[in-house]
């Protein structure tokens, strides 16, 4: 679970985060005369890896694919538009569907929540994704009220980050998230049915809570002083959609 605290201060969010991030909350006033203007940029190294998405297509259309708890599952959207007063080469978002399939299944996993977060700039935009196994919700929806004066130019790209909550978190009297000190979410190993392998490890009547790899910066690991190749690969989290239309 990423770190709420600096979420909050690296960006804008356009409504609050909903408590656990299971069901949308109010939107957070912006301003409803600030344009939020996501403009194509060349050569952009993180868009290296992409796919496409047809704003002129209705249909569900592949965003992301992710992995967790040995299951394999697309993340879905189908995007409603408007014309922009922008001009013909920019789009505005009306409406957006997103569903989860599972594919092969040990868990399911489900859509908790998912939120619009903008740069300070009000230049970029991202759809934080929030997903748990055992939810309850495959489907998710935003609608104009949350989309309001989003324009996206023609070849622009819309990126979308998946954040995994924990299976069981630990809630407090009034049924808040209790947050541990470095900002994860507290929360419970298993229900006695179902353990959280990802956020845990068990042997026997050892369980220790996992590093939360997120976290970790991108830099050389050594072993021995020398650099280590066989360290884990790029991680299936986020994902760039070129926008055309």
């Amino acid at each position: 679970m990423i770190n709420l605290k600096k979420a909050t201060l690296s960006s804008v969010l356009l409504f609050l985060i909903p408590f656990l991030l299971l069901a949308q909350g109010k939107t957070l006033p912006i301003g409803a005369k600030q344009k939020i203007v996501i403009n194509k940029i060349e050569n952009n190294p993180a868009q290296a890896y992409s796919s496409t998405i047809d704003l002129n297509d209705s249909r569900l259309q592949l965003i992301m694919a992710g992995q967790n708890y040995q299951t394999n599952y697309g993340i879905y959207a189908s995007i409603e538009v408007a014309e922009s007063t922008m001009g013909s080469d920019y789009k505005t978002l009306k409406k957006v569907n997103f569903e989860i399939v599972n594919y092969k299944p040990t868990y399911f996993i489900g859509i908790d929540s998912i939120i619009v977060s903008a740069t300070r700039a009000l230049d970029g935009l991202t759809f934080k994704i929030y997903t748990r196994a055992l939810s309850d919700k495959n489907t998710y929806s935003l609608n104009e009220d949350v989309l309001r004066n989003i324009h996206f130019e023609k070849d622009s790209y819309l990126h979308s980050e998946r954040i995994l909550n924990p299976m069981f978190p630990e809630l407090d009297a009034n049924g808040k998230p209790v947050l541990m000190r470095d900002g994860r979410m507290a929360c419970k190993p298993d229900n006695g049915k179902a353990f959280d392998f990802e956020f845990f490890y068990k042997d026997a009547y050892l369980v220790v809570r996992k590093e939360d790899y997120d976290r970790r910066t991108e830099e050389a690991q050594l072993y021995k002083n020398e650099e280590a190749f066989a360290m884990p690969g790029r991680r299936c989290k986020e994902s760039y959609n070129k926008v055309v239309f």
